[in-house]
């Protein structure tokens, strides 16, 4: 069984407002551990909605080489599953995510709920979300014990893909007895979403990637993923990936990748209204000389609240996974993109302001969707957030999720209707 985390630090959470919020320097204390950890919880239908579980899917092959004997996944569930089997919604969670995804504490509240006043009605549909293998939000990846050593796999561990994500996720799926799923996620979780529509078609009745298209380009390899990686891997306290085993942790080098990847999840335009060339109003978390300003403040504090609940190794994995995605690879995006079930809603979602995955290639992979004859829709988000808009612009993406889940619904009800003819 995996372990899970206590109280991971929610993945919204924009900027201090004041001291006492502020974490402490992680240079002002003696090493603590980052990733507190707990028994696994046990398998049990008994639970409430929102209860984190973990499933043991047992032996698992990864795309790229590599066996695990005992792969689990940490998963939540909402609502339940109509006797067709065909209700569920996968909610794909991003990079440094967690399977949290409704609820107050959710890192997607504002759109899944019960009632009609949320576009992801938990009152009509069996909504999934799992920590992705890889993870460290209870899932099996490099922070789990290897049996054979009795020690975290540390990178031992084998490299992971999106694709063996989103295989491991449909073991789970199929074990819960879902025929039919929607699939839904953001970022690193579009991905996911083009994955299973893309690779496992018939199991997929909509999907709706948002905030990504078919590949990271080189400046989101560069800026979002390599810069962080190397910062980590430089960190002394990183030994190679065995720091658990030496009783350290890379907290500089993921405190820095953190800040790297919070650039490139802001827009410009919102870092200069924000903050400007305003100084610092607070002191710097980190060592700093001369003049600092209050930018500096924000990308200390996210370095900061990241190392007490993230791996390092996890983000090495993870970031790794994303840049190695594509759509089309082995066969091209088009042929991959053309299985994509006759009658599918897909949106796809860009966001105005997003750097990391510019609107332009996503819209791009929604004309090359139409060409094929697929039921797509292109929406934008025109927010000066960058690219976490889709999880601060509620009303924007209440109001694309809402448009898809009708349609994806109607689609449901199109095809049970043929059926039953």
């Amino acid at each position: 069984m995996a372990e899970r985390l206590l109280e991971p630090f929610p993945p919204t959470e924009d900027r201090f407002t004041n001291d006492a919020e502020r974490p402490a320097s992680p240079f002002s204390r003696p090493p603590v551990p980052h990733l507190r950890l707990v028994p696994p919880l046990p398998e049990d239908d008994g639970v409430a909605d929102g209860d984190l579980r973990t499933m043991a899917l047992g032996e698992f092959d990864f795309e790229r080489g590599g066996r695990v004997e005992q792969v689990s996944l940490a998963y939540r569930t909402w609502g339940r599953l109509n006797p067709a089997g065909d209700n569920a919604v996968l909610v794909l969670h991003a990079l440094t995510g967690d399977s949290l995804c409704a609820g107050d504490n959710g890192w997607w509240g504002p759109v899944i709920g019960p009632g009609q006043g949320y576009p992801i009605d938990t009152t009509r549909f069996y909504v999934i979300c799992t920590n992705v293998l890889g993870g460290c939000q209870g899932s099996t990846g490099p922070g789990s014990i290897d049996p054979a050593t009795g020690h975290p796999w540390g990178m031992r561990f084998p490299l992971t893909t999106i694709g063996d994500i989103v295989a491991a996720q449909r073991r789970l799926v199929e074990r819960l007895g879902v025929r039919k799923l929607i699939a839904i996620g953001g970022s690193i979780g579009g991905f996911q979403a083009l994955e299973w529509a893309t690779r496992h078609p018939e199991l997929v009745s909509a999907v709706a990637p948002l905030a990504a298209s078919g590949a990271l380009d080189a400046q989101g390899i560069a800026t979002h993923s390599e810069l962080g990686r190397r910062a980590i891997m430089a960190d002394p306290n990183w030994m190679g990936g065995d720091y658990a085993r030496h009783g350290v942790f890379p907290e500089q080098g993921l405190a820095i990748a953190r800040m790297a990847a919070m650039i490139t999840y802001n827009g410009r335009d919102n870092l200069n209204q924000r903050f400007g060339r305003n100084a610092a109003q607070r002191p710097a978390l980190y060592e700093s000389f001369g003049q600092t300003f209050d930018i500096e403040g924000y990308l200390h504090y996210h370095g900061a609240a990241l190392v007490k609940r993230f791996d390092a190794n996890s983000y090495l994995y993870l970031t790794r996974a994303m840049d190695l995605y594509d759509v089309g690879r082995n066969g091209g995006e088009s042929y991959w993109l053309d299985r994509i079930g006759a009658g599918v809603p897909i949106t796809l979602a860009g966001i105005s302001s997003d750097w990391l995955f510019p609107p332009e290639p996503i819209a791009a992979l929604g004309e090359t969707l139409k060409r094929l004859g697929k039921d797509v829709v292109y929406e934008e988000i025109v927010s000066p957030h960058g690219h976490d808009a889709f999880l601060k612009d509620w009303d924007r993406v209440n109001e694309i999720v809402a448009g898809f889940m009708q349609r994806a619904e109607t689609a449901r009800r199109r095809h049970t209707q043929f059926a039953d003819t």
